[in-house]
Order: structure tokens, then sequence, then C-alpha cells
């Protein structure tokens, strides 16, 4: 009796189990259709959002992302494959405005090193980053998106690196010109190691480190001009107002009155930029009312040398009619006796 039981029980097993195998595979089938359409919507989703498609085509964007809303409510394979269609056509138009705006960006940047003379001062470190930006140039044709964007982004940063290294280099350049080093030496010496380890990350490939060096270099050297431009403004503030007085006291602002104004105007929109610590435009502006106090001094004693001379000739021509009269009394007289 237990076996014709045992057998029955495995009869029906077989008899069941392919329409419960059957009744199974459908809705894993579906599970895995949603699943994948699911990923491929968000995929296509993030993809459109990392390279800035709401930015550039915004109505097209929401339209994708009412989609993708929609999709979310229903839960369907198609659905999410329409989401990820809409999202795929925005990133199409997208990628090659996207890639142009990266393009300019650099192009920019480079063009304004060219024009200040770094590519054939720098010839090796302006190299690097051409090649730099000829490689994201191939990535973006090879539609290899995100390897591109990143190399752009690379190349983008070592030529605003040789932007921040040129500029501390000039105002090295400017300093050593002025001589100016001496008025702030820690900071025009660390400046100059700072600028060198800048220069050596950048050939290493650290190209954010080799920025923020050149960064700080060019912030110090900027610290030693200014404290340069303070002690130059201050000393020709000193020579101008010495010239002013020197002037006023020729009578320079009566006999020379145009120049004397010019002058004082200078000297006090120099006072102005010197109380704003505009050292620099300080500095010039009282050598210019120096020049300008020294012109009205000129001017004036010019004028009261010529009027000395004026009134030393009337002098010696009212002598010489006296000496003439006296001469033609004498000769009257003698006639007379």
């Amino acid at each position: 009796m237990k076996k014709p039981l045992f057998s029955a029980f495995f009869i029906i097993a077989m008899l069941i189990l392919p329409c419960f195998i059957s009744a199974q595979t459908p809705d894993q089938a579906s599970t895995d259709d949603l699943n994948a359409a699911i990923a491929r919507a968000e995929e296509a989703r993030k993809k459109a959002g990392d390279f800035q498609s709401p930015a550039y085509f915004p109505g097209e964007w929401e339209a994708a992302e009412a989609n993708y809303t929609d999709a979310g409510n229903v839960k369907t394979p198609d659905a999410y494959n329409a989401a990820a269609d809409a999202f795929n056509a925005v990133f199409k138009l997208t990628i090659p405005l996207y890639a142009q705006a990266r393009e300019d960006e650099i192009m920019v940047l480079r063009d304004s090193l060219v024009a200040a003379g770094v590519r054939v001062s720098f010839p090796e470190i302006f190299t690097l980053a051409d090649k730099t930006a000829l490689s994201a140039l191939s990535q973006y044709e090879a539609q290899d998106y995100y390897t591109a964007r990143d190399t752009a982004a690379q190349a983008l940063l070592m030529y605003q690196t040789m932007i921040s290294a040129h500029t501390a280099w000039l105002g090295h350049r400017e300093i050593i010109q002025l001589g100016f080093e001496s008025y702030d030496p820690d900071n025009f010496d660390h400046a100059g190691e700072i600028l060198s380890d800048a220069i050596n990350a950048y050939m290493t490939g650290d190209f954010s480190l080799a920025q923020k060096n050149a960064d700080e270099a060019r912030l110090r050297y900027n610290l030693v001009l200014s404290a340069g431009w303070a002690a130059y403004a201050e000393m020709r503030f000193s020579l101008a107002g010495a010239e002013r007085q020197a002037a006023l006291d020729v009578k320079a602002d009566i006999a020379a009155k145009e120049l004397f104004t010019e002058a004082d105007l200078n000297y006090n929109l120099a006072e102005i930029s010197y109380d704003s610590k505009k050292y620099e435009d300080a500095a010039k502006q009282f050598i210019n009312s120096e020049a300008l106090f020294i012109a009205a001094s000129t001017s004036a004693s010019e004028k009261r040398h010529n009027a000395a001379d004026i009134i030393r000739e009337a002098y010696e021509k009212i002598e010489q009619s006296s000496e003439i009269a006296r001469q033609a009394e004498i000769t009257i007289k003698g006639r007379s006796k």
C-alpha cells in the first residue's frame, strides 16, 4: 500500500511542477526587463545631466523628465525605455555644444598665453598642455565622452596654471626692474621657491598643486610690489611736497598760476590715492605734480628775470635820455657864451 501511494504523489508532483515553473518564468522575465529598462533610463538621465543638457535644452530636458516621472507611475519597461530614448535624444543635441564650449574656454586661455609670449618663452610646458588638449579632442571624436570631459578639464587647468605662473614671473621681473626686492625680502625669496615648486609639480603631472603654488607665488610677489610702491610713493610725496613749497616761495601760484594749479590738482589726487593705499597710482601722480611744480617755479623765475631785464633796460634808457639831455644842455650853454 505504501509504494502505490508514493507513486501517486510522484505523478501528481510531476504534473504540477511544470505548470508552476511556466507560471513563474514570465513574471521573472518581466521583472528583469523592467529592471533593465529602469537602469537604462537612469543611466541616460545621468549622462545627459552630467553634460549639462538641462542648461542647453531646458524644454527637451523637461519633456524627458516628464517621461521619466510617468514611467515611475506606470512601471513598465516600455515607459522607462521611452524615457531613456528621450534623455539620449537630448544628450545627442547637447554633446556638440558642450564640447565646443570646452574648446572655446581652452582657446581663450591659450590665445592669451600666446599673445603674452609664453609659448616662445616656455615651450616645454606649453607643448605639454597642447598635447593634453589634442588628446581631449581625439577622445571626443571617439565618443569616449567622459574621458574627453576629464581630459579637457585637465588641459584647462594646465593653461590656467600657466597664466598664474606667468603672472608671478612678471611680478618677479617687475620687482627686480624697480629694485623693490629689499622692501620685503622674506616674501620675495619665498615666492621664488614656491614658483619653482609649481613648475616641478606641473612637469610631474600634479596640476592642482602646481596651480596652488603658482597662485601663492603670485600673491607673495604682489605683497612685495605693494610694499615697494608704498615706500616709493612716500618718498615721491616728500619730494613733491618740497617742490610745492619751493614753488610757493617764488610766488609761482601767482606768477605761473595755470601751471601751479595743474600741479596742485595732481598733488591732491596723489594724496587721495595714497590714502586709499593705491600706492603705484599715488607715486606716479606725485611724480607728475613734482614735475609741474618745478615747471611752475621755473616759469615764475623766468618771468621775474624777464621783468628785471625790462626794468633794467628802462633804467638804462632813462639814463641814456638823461645823459643826452645833459649833453644837449652843455652844448647849448657853450654856444651861448
